[in-house]
């Protein structure tokens, strides 16, 4: 029995990794239903650049290249890389630390700020679809989804 329950679980765990890798595909979709009308924000962002448009928005102090590393659990190169592309598409503006010429800090554009506000939409749209799953379940079976997430996530 423990064969097949290991073989169910491997398919289930292919199966869920499939449609992801195919919603990730599509995803672009639900950001051009939300911003229809912003013509000038229409471009195949990557999740992390939302999100670091979305934390230098949320974040009341100054924002720079290790703070959205360290936040977003990714490597400087990273970060560098998409802030780049945001610099370049007028959603970041840049300046230096007064008191350290080498740190630079971040802040959103007037463009930036309505990125952000759709990647906040497009966040909580997601986030309810979630919850309604999770209504499915008892708090222990989410304990044990919760534990079986974050084991995955190790083997990432």
């Amino acid at each position: 029995m423990t064969n097949t329950i290991h073989e169910q679980a491997f398919q289930a765990v292919q199966d869920f990794v499939i449609k992801r890798e195919r919603k990730i595909q599509t995803r672009q979709s639900m950001v051009d239903k939300i911003a229809y009308d912003l013509k000038d924000l229409k471009k195949n962002w990557t999740i992390t650049q939302l999100h670091i448009v979305s934390l230098i928005n949320s974040n009341n102090n100054p924002v720079n290249n290790t703070f959205l590393a360290n936040k977003l659990n990714i490597s400087k190169a990273a970060v560098s890389k998409a802030i780049s592309v945001l610099m370049k598409h007028n959603i970041l503006s840049s300046h230096k630390n007064e008191n350290n010429n080498r740190e630079i800090y971040y802040t959103l554009t007037e463009e930036g700020k309505r990125l952000a506000a759709i990647h906040d939409q497009m966040h909580e749209i997601v986030k309810n679809r979630y919850i309604q799953l999770f209504k499915q379940f008892s708090d222990s079976e989410l304990e044990i989804v919760i534990k079986f997430l974050n084991e995955w996530s190790k083997l990432i």
